[in-house]
């Protein structure tokens, strides 16, 4: 039994970190069901339910751990965190594809000049996003256009050039805390000439 709960661990810790957030959910639930007051699953269920919008159920579930640790400080802080970022679950739509790397095509980045920490507790993983190439960097917004943060400075560069090439892109959210935000890039369309190179191979950022 240990090395199946160990093995089941192991696996919701995972799919946190690989921002697989309702797979996690349903595998902390499994464990719970198996030790229902085990502190540091409840955790990683809060922070599952908050990735993905369910603030409420995630409020729930820190609570539950304060109930068998009252100065846990995991859940104390998480919770102060889900207040300053509000409670309502964000309506905005969500990719239904998972994180699949795909050489050539896809990138994972983090922002730079992010946008305050009320703004970046309100995202949800999977949340839609928007490329928006300014006078010297890409802005990345969501859907009802409020700011989150800009790609890094050869990233945009990069970029903008292939935006005017005929490039298309899918964006969304892959991760958030209240300081920093990392964001996935899929490749959507490229042109159709034979010239044309996946957006993200090394010959395109060595130009």
């Amino acid at each position: 039994m240990l090395k199946f709960m160990t093995t089941k661990t192991q696996t919701a810790i995972q799919q946190a970190l690989d921002c697989l957030w309702e797979d996690a959910i349903d595998t902390n639930l499994q464990l719970l069901e198996e030790n229902p007051c085990d502190i540091n699953t409840l955790n990683r269920l809060g922070k599952a339910y908050a990735a993905v919008g369910d603030k409420g159920a995630a409020k729930q579930t820190y609570q539950k751990v304060l109930e068998y640790d009252k100065y846990n400080s995991v859940a104390l802080r998480n919770l102060k965190l889900l207040t300053i970022a509000g409670s309502n679950i964000p309506t905005t739509d969500l990719v239904k594809e998972d994180f699949i790397e795909i050489s050539g095509l896809t990138k994972t980045t983090t922002l730079i000049k992010p946008a305050d920490k009320k703004v970046l507790l309100s995202l949800c993983c999977k949340q839609v996003l928007t490329l928006t190439p300014k006078a010297r960097l890409i802005s990345i917004s969501t859907a009802e256009k409020t700011y989150i943060g800009s790609l890094p400075d050869d990233l945009s560069l990069k970029l903008k050039k292939l935006l005017t090439q005929g490039y298309s892109y899918q964006v969304c959210l892959k991760n958030a805390t209240d300081k920093e935000v990392s964001i996935f890039i899929r490749e959507l369309h490229r042109p159709s000439k034979k010239t044309a190179l996946p957006s993200f191979t090394k010959s395109h950022f060595s130009k």
